[in-house]
């Protein structure tokens, strides 16, 4: 029996995905088939490639400062940020060009925006399929390839199950890391993050990543003049971002009752935002503990499918 992984996106909440891998491969589950969108590419690549270790070591350096180079800034006429940095991070991590050279079967989902198909690469060039996968429209450029123009796989398939399945596999472990999250944090969330200027938590990803930057904002001005603690009213920005994460969320529970796996672990990163990449140790703990939390349940499935079969 051929036992999948599905993993999805979320950005820096991807992080968490290691430490689900983690927890499992501790546990003694090893998987044959790997499919990631988004991030899940990215991370899902690095295990195909047992370059996992890497990309942790890499990911918990991370600092608040790094990020901005690290997405490569860009004349926005496409996007924010190129990506150049990331494929060059990619390149000392994942010592691997095309996919055919990993050593699990492996594929990267992203979307043809001219055509507008989910495509899935399964051969060829690693490293672009990855880019390709990660491009979230106008925060990264798109990849223009054979004619295409893809963006990130979560615009239409945030969660891989039916690239996992197309690999063969038997049986299919989805990470949804954005099943778990909410719109906003609490009270309590809002004021242990303040420090870091997490607040709201991926609602408006790349503007509070800037306030956090430059430190333009402070405390009173999340607040109204009165000091009740009342939120400030969201601008079309956040409007826009509010928007498209319900409309992703949304588009995960659609596809994953059209595409069921097997089993689902969902992290609870609700207070990660999706630019947050210098939190990698505590999203990596996420992950690790929402895996052994589900570990006993997981043991039992696998247990009763490779009885049946």
């Amino acid at each position: 029996m051929k036992i999948g992984i599905a993993l999805g996106g979320g950005a820096a909440k991807g992080f968490a995905h290691i430490g689900v891998l983690n927890a499992l491969a501790q546990a003694g589950i090893e998987f044959d088939v790997v499919a990631g969108t988004s991030i899940g590419a990215l991370v899902g690549a690095a295990y195909a490639a047992d370059s996992l270790k890497k990309l942790e070591e890499a990911s918990t350096k991370i600092k608040l400062t790094d990020i901005p180079l690290l997405l490569g800034p860009t004349w926005p006429k496409q996007g924010l940020f190129s990506g150049r940095k990331i494929l060059k991070l990619l390149n000392e991590i994942i010592n691997v060009e095309n996919i055919e050279d990993l050593r699990k079967p492996f594929a990267a989902v992203c979307v043809d925006l001219k055509n507008e198909e989910i495509v899935t690469f399964t051969s060829g060039n690693l490293h672009q399929a990855i880019r390709a996968s990660i491009a979230i429209p106008a925060v990264f450029t798109p990849v223009v390839f054979e004619g295409k123009c893809l963006v990130d796989g979560g615009v239409l398939e945030p969660v891989p199950v039916q690239a996992a399945r197309s690999l063969g596999s038997d049986f299919i472990v989805a990470v949804d890391l954005l099943g778990s999250s909410r719109l906003e944090t609490t009270e309590t969330e809002t004021k242990r993050s303040l420090k870091e200027e997490l607040w709201p938590s991926g609602i408006n990803p790349v503007i509070n990543y800037l306030r956090s930057i430059w430190e333009k904002k402070s405390w009173e001005e999340r607040f109204d003049s009165k000091g009740k603690g009342r939120r400030q009213e969201p601008g079309i920005i956040d409007i826009i971002q509010r928007t498209s994460v319900i409309t992703q969320k949304s588009l995960t529970v659609y596809r994953l009752k059209e595409y069921p796996p097997d089993f689902i672990i969902r992290p609870p990163l609700s207070h990660v935002g999706i630019l947050d990449f210098h939190r990698g140790n505590l999203t990596i703990k996420i992950g690790e503990e929402a895996a052994k939390a589900i570990l006993p349940k997981l043991i039992d499935e696998i247990n009763r499918m490779q009885d049946k079969a």
